[in-house]
This record gives structure tokens, C-alpha cells and sequence, in this order.
């Protein structure tokens, strides 16, 4: 690589400040980079970029800048990593999927492990969202998502393609927890594991997509019922699992008469939309919100139950937050490898930002236990990311034209069959004024 020239000394302060936060971020993941990065084969032969360290930061820079190829490749430059062209960025980025999901294991796992040995009950809130790759019309990946509601953090995550269904069965449950979903997850297969476990859980159903029985042993029909209800009810159900019957709480709530329009709206429009035939049940029991929970009405009222099912919302705000903070739906490759190491990479991003958030949580637990004035989740998620994009840019700007000539490779377009018009205009312009031939 080309030595620096002489900078000022205010600039050089910068660059080794954050030089030195980026060296600190790497400590604090703790993980081995270099002997993950050789098993995994992600670094092979170190030419130009030449230590796994170096590697990682080329990653996230991928994934926090949403850049294109071309201009990682000019950053790579500019920052000191090497000489890299954009197929050079893109080989890397392919070859890098097994160890980027290694190092997000393997920080879930450390974090997974303390937040199990934590004392009391957690509340933790499951659901997916989608993800679209460039010029689809529809849905490419599916990423599952657990969120503890106490601790402010993902404490589970998986990527599917978008036949991955979504399913409780997905993550590891424990006795002291209760589990929040919604309407996607009622089914047998994926809440015996954690019932199983010894958790507790409370899900939404709609009026036939989970058989139930009643005292009598036949099945307890739904739509019946909620036609006697005035308000929040509940009735004793069974369910048969592999390992036998278990018994429910069936908790109804009718919906507000403006609200429960909205929602029967919504409901025509969605069956309108897909083109399927709307029935009447469906229609009037969409103005109800249908619980079922395993916790025991001696402790845990109706009330208390509905309480707790509106948290899950909380998930939808982490999912917002990734999508408009860390931009997770910025997706610029088709590639499965390459996607799957871009959404890995900003996983392990949202990591080590709720690392930042955590640390602020025990530095001022006021700030978050305040009722009147908490502190916003957005805001502190929004600050923090901003931060570690700097970190891991650095301070490249000094470089910039030190290096300038070396980045027509970045900043030029590719050999094409069909000249740019731009550059055929000019060539034109040129050719007229050199020729004299304007009149």
C-alpha cells in the first residue's frame, strides 16, 4: 500500500480514536477471528485484505453502509484494508456466510446463557417478519425473531427461505418464561416442545384453525359462544398433543364497535385481495380477540392476560427498528449467499447495538423504569447506530485524495456494447468545436 503524507495532527487524533473503538468493539466480542475464519475457509489466501479482523470490519461496513460493490471496494481502499475490486468484494462476501453466522451463533449463545441464569420470569415475544430481494414481487426470506421484553433484546433468531414456516418449535424454552405470538403460531407441532419445557404461553387463534374440545370431550364450537358474549370471557378447553391431552384458558374479548368494523374491513379487503370466498363466521368473529393461555386463572385474570398480549406489539417495534434504523430490508444482491451474509451481518450489527443499550441501561436504569418520561427505544437504537457506522467507516475522508487516482476503477463504468450518452454527448461536443464545422 501507498504511505500516507503528512496530516494534521487534529485529523491523525481522530483517525486513532476511532481506530482504537473499532479495536475496543472487537475485544468486546471476545470471539476468535482468526482461527474461525481459517476453519470456516473464509479467509484462505490473505492477499490484500490480510487478517480476519480486517475481513469482518470489510462485512459490516457492507452491511451498515449500503453501498454498492464498487464503492466497499473504494472504502477498502481508502481505509487502508487493500486493492480490491468489486468481484474481489463479492467473493468475499460469499465465502463469508458460514463465519459470519459462526460469530452471530456463537454471540447468541453467550447471551442466551446469561439471560437463562438471570432470577424471576421472562417475557419473551416471537414473530417473523419478510424479507424481498431486488425486483421481486413478493417474499424471498423469512427471518424469525425472538425479543425478551425485560432485557430489551433479541434472545433468538433464524433464517429461513420463504417456505420456512413460522414456528414456536424454532427456539429453546425454559420453565421461568411465558411466551407471546400471534395468530401464526397456534399449532401443535410447534408449541409442544415449550409446553413440554414447562413454559407458559399465551397466542391468538382465530375460530377454527385450532381444535379444541370441551368439558364433554366433543369439539367446542366458537362461533356459538362468542354470539352470547357482551364482554371478556372465558371457558376450560383441552387440546390433544403427541404427548396427551393438555388444558387451556379460552379467553375472548369483544372488540370496541369502531374498532371491530375496522377490522371486518380488513378482513374483506384481505379475502378480496386473495380471491377466496369470505364466510360469515370468519367475518363476525373478527371482532374478537381469541387467547389461548396455559397460566392459571388463581393468578393470572382475563385482564392480565390481554395486558400482557398487547407487549407483543413490542416486537413489531423491533422489527420497524430494524427495517427503518438498520435498513434490513435494503437488500442489494440476489445471491442466497451473499443475502444470507448481508442479514447476518446486520444481526450481529443489532447485537452489539443493544450491547451499547444494555450498558447505558446499567449506567442509568432510571431512564428505562421511568414511567413519566422513559427513554426512547428509537432514539437511543438511532444514536447508537449512527455511532458504530462511524466506527467501523473510520476516519477516510484525509485519504481521499491522496488516493484519487487509483479509484477510476470504483468510479468509472464497466465496458459496455452501448456507449453512455453522456459520454458519447461530450465526445460529440468535442468533435464539432475541434472541427469548426458550427456555424
Amino acid at each position: 500500500m501507498l504511505q500516507k503524507q503528512q496530516e494534521d495532527p487534529s485529523v491523525v487524533k481522530q483517525e486513532q480514536q476511532l481506530f482504537e473503538n473499532w479495536e475496543s468493539i472487537q475485544e468486546k466480542l471476545a470471539l476468535d477471528l482468526e482461527g474461525t475464519a481459517k476453519e470456516t475457509k473464509a479467509l484462505q489466501r490473505k492477499r490484500e485484505i490480510r487478517s480476519a479482523k480486517d475481513l469482518l470490519r470489510l462485512i459490516l461496513f457492507y452491511a451498515s453502509s449500503d453501498w454498492s460493490l464498487r464503492l466497499v471496494g473504494a472504502w477498502a481502499l481508502l481505509i487502508g484494508i487493500g486493492f480490491l475490486s468489486d468481484v474481489a468484494v463479492l467473493k468475499r462476501l460469499r465465502n463469508s456466510k458460514v463465519w459470519i453466522g459462526k460469530l452471530f451463533v456463537s454471540m447468541m449463545q453467550k447471551r442466551l446463557t446469561t439471560l437463562q441464569n438471570l432470577p424471576g420470569v421472562r417475557l419473551r415475544v416471537v414473530d417473523a417478519t419478510t424479507i424481498s430481494v431486488p425486483g421481486s414481487k413478493g417474499s424471498d426470506w423469512r427471518v424469525h425473531l425472538s425479543f425478551d421484553l425485560g432485557n430489551l433484546c433479541l434472545d433468538g433468531v433464524e433464517i429461513t427461505d420463504k417456505y420456512g414456516g413460522e414456528s414456536l418449535a424454532r427456539f429453546e424454552a425454559q420453565a421461568n418464561e411465558i411466551w407471546v405470538a400471534d395468530g401464526a403460531y397456534p399449532f401443535v407441532s410447534g408449541m409442544t416442545p415449550m409446553l413440554n419445557a414447562g413454559a407458559k404461553l399465551i397466542v391468538r387463534i382465530n375460530w377454527r384453525n385450532v381444535p379444541v374440545l370441551g368439558p364433554n370431550g366433543q369439539r367446542f364450537e366458537i362461533v356459538p359462544w362468542l354470539k352470547t358474549l357482551t364482554e371478556l370471557s372465558e371457558k376450560t378447553i383441552w387440546m390433544k398433543t403427541p404427548q396427551g391431552w393438555l388444558q387451556f384458558r379460552l379467553i375472548a374479548a369483544p372488540i370496541p364497535p369502531d374498532k371491530a368494523e375496522e377490522a371486518r374491513r380488513r378482513t374483506r379487503l384481505r379475502h378480496q385481495r386473495k380471491q377466496q370466498p369470505l364466510n360469515e363466521n370468519t367475518l363476525f368473529a373478527a371482532g374478537f380477540v381469541l387467547l389461548l393461555t396455559n397460566l392459571p386463572a388463581d393468578n393470572w385474570s382475563g385482564q392480565t392476560i390481554l395486558a400482557l398480549y398487547r407487549m407483543r406489539w413490542q416486537i413489531e417495534l423491533c422489527i420497524k427498528r430494524l427495517k427503518s434504523l438498520l435498513n434490513f430490508d435494503h437488500l442489494r444482491a440476489k445471491d442466497p449467499r451473499v443475502v444470507q451474509t448481508y442479514l447476518l451481518a446486520k444481526l450481529l450489527i443489532a447485537l452489539m447495538i443493544e450491547q451499547m443499550t444494555n450498558r447505558v441501561s446499567l449506567q442509568y436504569p432510571d431512564w428505562f423504569d421511568a414511567l413519566e418520561r422513559p427513554i426512547s427505544v428509537y432514539r437511543i437504537t438511532s444514536l447508537f447506530h449512527d455511532t458504530f457506522r462511524l466506527i467501523i467507516a473510520g476516519h477516510w475522508v484525509s485519504t481521499l485524495q491522496q488516493f484519487f487516482g487509483l479509484l477510476r476503477r470504483y468510479l468509472c463504468d464497466s465496458p459496455r456494447d452501448r456507449p453512455q450518452q453522456l459520454a458519447w454527448v461530450r465526445a460529440f461536443i468535442i468533435h464539432v468545436s475541434m472541427s469548426g464545422s458550427f456555424p
